[in-house]
């Protein structure tokens, strides 16, 4: 296939070296996107196990990697890796949602955020709580942003629908969680307050870890497809 042809399948955003290398690298980065909730979900687990006496519903899950923590480079060394990944993850989302819907500041805010969240996992890592610098970290909520954005990408396009629906639904959601996890209703006590930090966290990545695998599956196909249609 010549490099003209190519040029007309893949958006000049994401060619670089030829559709062989180009598609592998965003493939690749959306793997990553799947594994990514994997590898915080798991050191959080680690990390709370190694904590004799830690209080998941009291606590927040900063403390883990704190002075008070037994074995803080777990959790601290697990989020770095987890928020790298997490970078790589942002790429091919933007990468991907252009390919697919065309909409490129859309898709790029909306790999932003999944950057970010990554960022945010970096810095709790790097600033160990109560550090002040720790309190950086905070932009890893902008998880809550990425299924809005994702659905926006993908509105109307075809052989997406189900993602975007799915992405704006599931927006919604981690809404209610965000607005019960900062106090509205008074739901939220100082004893359980970790669970719903939590509950925010694990949603954010569940959607993360769904949404990154079917973009990489529909993102597959689609190119081969549009390879073939080409060398015709």
């Amino acid at each position: 296939m010549t490099r003209r042809a190519a040029e007309g399948i893949l958006p000049p955003s994401s060619f670089v070296r030829g559709p062989p290398a180009v598609s592998a690298r965003i493939g690749a980065y959306l793997k990553i996107g799947v594994i990514t909730p994997v590898i915080m979900v798991a050191d959080v687990w680690l990390a709370q196990r190694l904590f004799p006496g830690f209080n998941p519903g009291a606590q927040f899950i900063s403390e883990l990697g704190g002075p008070a923590s037994p074995n803080p480079l777990v959790f601290n060394i697990g989020m770095v890796l987890a928020g790298t990944a997490g970078l790589f993850a942002g790429a091919g989302f933007a990468h991907v949602l252009e390919h697919a819907g065309g909409r490129r500041r859309v898709s790029a805010f909306a790999g932003l955020w999944v950057a970010l969240t990554g960022l945010g996992a970096i810095f709790a890592g790097l600033f160990h709580w109560p550090d002040e610098m720790h309190r950086a970290c905070g932009v890893g909520l902008a998880i809550q942003f990425a299924p809005l954005f994702t659905a926006w990408a993908l509105w109307g396009v075809p052989g997406h629908r189900r993602l975007a629906q799915f992405s704006l639904g599931w927006f919604v959601g981690l809404l209610l969680v965000f607005a019960l996890l900062t106090g509205v209703w008074n739901v939220r006590t100082g004893y359980d307050v970790g669970y719903w930090q939590r509950g925010h966290a694990f949603l954010g990545l569940l959607w993360l870890g769904i949404a990154a695998w079917t973009l990489e599956r529909g993102w597959r196909v689609q190119l081969s497809r549009e390879i073939e249609a080409v060398s015709a």
